[in-house]
């Protein structure tokens, strides 16, 4: 039996999960941004969908995500990488994305 199946509206709980830790970052400037109409692009789109996919247990697609929605937001949070640093990251994303195929049939163990 699916879980949707048992609990008809987990989809939105999910959802609003998401939204509100995308939000408690904004409002707290975690990543440091500035003003909280700074935190609503395209990048952090990447990152919400990569956190609704990490509650899902969708460990592929969430490292996948996170590791392009902060590629891309870096610049703008004042952090800037050492070109070593620069070198290693796709990299190092690979393997932790290797890592999370590895890891997938245990989180299907708990779905």
């Amino acid at each position: 039996m699916k879980d949707t199946d048992k609990n008809p509206f987990i989809g939105i709980a999910k959802f609003l999960i998401s939204l509100g830790l995308v939000m408690i970052i904004a409002k707290l400037d975690l990543f440091k941004l500035g003003e909280i109409s700074d935190y609503f692009q395209w990048e952090m789109i990447l990152i919400f969908f990569g956190i609704f996919s990490l509650i899902s247990l969708e460990v592929v697609s969430s490292v996948i995500l996170f590791a392009i929605g902060f590629w891309f937001l870096m610049p703008e949070m004042g952090i800037q990488l050492s070109p070593v640093y620069k070198n290693i990251y796709w990299p190092a994303v690979l393997v932790l994305v290797g890592l999370a195929f590895m890891v997938r049939p245990l989180t299907k163990k708990w779905k």
